[in-house]
């Protein structure tokens, strides 16, 4: 065994250092780039073009959803836009039907008030004047019941101006 060991010392020794440049790496250097070279035009453009085609048609499907949950989206706030528009439409009709009504019960409420107000001046009228009737009919009454007493009382005849006779 030492002959053995001493032989792969001297194979060692003589072939120099393990790391050293010659021939072979130059060879194997432009091995590596030709290789490159040709993997890259046989194997991975024809496969990266694969991937980035499968990349663009998933890519497309998920663009293409996103463009339609936007057009989705639009859709929804425009059609929200035309309820809020339509909703309000309707409380200013409503308050307009409201408004007119108010005006038309406050005209007809007016109206009774003045219809009411000439009644009752007719009827303060008509009043006034029954009672001044009243009063002249009633003051010529008194008089002569006066007059009808005091003739009763006195014994003798007395005039309804106040002569006596």
């Amino acid at each position: 065994m030492p002959i053995l060991g001493t032989l792969g010392v001297v194979n060692f020794a003589l072939a120099g250092n393990v790391l050293s440049i010659d021939g072979s790496f130059l060879f194997i250097f432009i091995s590596i780039f030709v290789l490159i070279f040709l993997l890259n035009r046989t194997l991975f453009k024809p496969i990266n073009q694969v991937l980035e085609e499968r990349e663009r048609l998933g890519g497309g499907r998920l663009s293409e959803a996103k463009s339609i949950l936007t057009r989705y989206d639009e859709q929804i706030a425009a059609y929200e836009g035309r309820i809020r528009a339509a909703r309000a439409e309707s409380y200013q009709q409503i308050e307009s039907f409201r408004r007119e009504a108010l005006a038309t019960r406050a005209a007809s409420m007016a109206q009774a008030r003045e219809e009411m107000a000439g009644e009752l001046a007719a009827a303060k009228q008509e009043i006034a004047e029954q009672a001044q009737m009243a009063r002249a009919s009633l003051g010529g009454e008194v008089r002569q019941m006066a007059t009808s007493f005091s003739s009763q009382l006195l014994g003798r005849a007395i005039h309804p101006d106040g002569r006596q006779g």
